[in-house]
C-alpha cells in the first residue's frame, strides 16, 4: 500500500447571508463565516465516512466548520487540529465601497485567482510557507500512519495539493472538484512507512 493523503473540503457553513455587501460588510461576513460551524442537519456522504474510518489519522483545520465536519466523519475519534490547514486570506479586491451581492464578491475572487494563474503569479510568501509546513506535517503523519485524511478549505487545499506535488506526491482521485465534502486523494507511490521528501 502506498501512503495516502486525502484532502477534504468541509461541509456547508451554518452562516447564511442575504443582501448586498460593501468591502467592510464583506469582511464582517468573512469573520462570521469563520466563526460558524456547519449547517444543522448536514451529513457527509456515506462513502466519505467509510474513507475517514479507514484512514490511519484524521486531522482538520482549527476553524469551527472544519472541526465540526471532521467530527461528523469520525464521531468520538481523536482529531488533531492545526491552523496550518486554515483557509487563506482572501485577496484584496478593487470593489471599494460598491455594494454588490455576495455572489459578485465570490465571482470577483474567482476572477482574481484566474488572472493570477494566467500570469503565473507565485502565491505570497506567507501562503507558500503555510502550505509547505502543512505538507511536511501531513507527509510525516502519512509515513507514520499509512494514510491521513485532512478536513480543510477550498483555496488552501489547492495550494496544499501543489505543495505536495512539488514533494513528489501525485493526485490519483478527485471527487466534486470544489464542492463541500469533496475529496482529493494523493499518493507518494511508495509503500507505507517509506520516507518521503519534505
Amino acid at each position: 500500500m502506498s501512503a495516502r493523503i486525502i484532502l477534504v473540503r468541509h461541509g456547508r457553513s451554518a452562516h447564511v447571508h442575504t443582501g448586498w455587501l460593501d468591502a467592510a460588510a464583506f469582511q464582517r461576513w468573512r469573520d462570521a463565516y469563520d466563526a460558524a460551524g456547519i449547517m444543522p442537519g448536514e451529513l457527509p456522504p456515506p462513502a466519505l465516512r467509510v474513507l475517514a474510518m479507514q484512514a490511519g489519522a484524521v486531522v482538520s483545520s482549527d476553524l469551527p466548520r472544519a472541526r465540526a465536519s471532521a467530527e461528523l466523519l469520525v464521531p468520538g475519534a481523536e482529531i488533531a487540529t492545526s491552523p496550518l490547514l486554515r483557509e487563506l486570506d482572501l485577496p484584496v479586491l478593487p470593489l471599494g465601497n460598491a455594494r454588490v451581492p455576495l455572489a459578485a464578491w465570490a465571482l470577483a475572487i474567482g476572477l482574481r485567482k484566474v488572472y493570477g494563474a494566467l500570469r503565473a503569479e507565485a502565491p505570497p510568501a506567507a501562503t507558500q510557507r503555510q502550505a509547505g509546513e502543512a505538507a511536511a506535517w501531513l507527509i510525516e503523519l502519512a509515513a507514520q500512519r499509512g494514510s491521513v485524511l485532512a478536513v480543510t478549505h477550498g483555496w488552501i487545499r489547492e495550494v496544499l495539493a501543489r505543495a505536495l506535488a512539488d514533494r513528489g506526491w501525485r493526485r490519483v482521485h478527485a471527487s466534486g472538484r470544489y464542492a463541500h465534502w469533496s475529496a482529493w486523494t494523493l499518493t507518494d507511490g511508495r509503500p507505507s512507512g517509506a520516507s518521503s521528501p519534505v
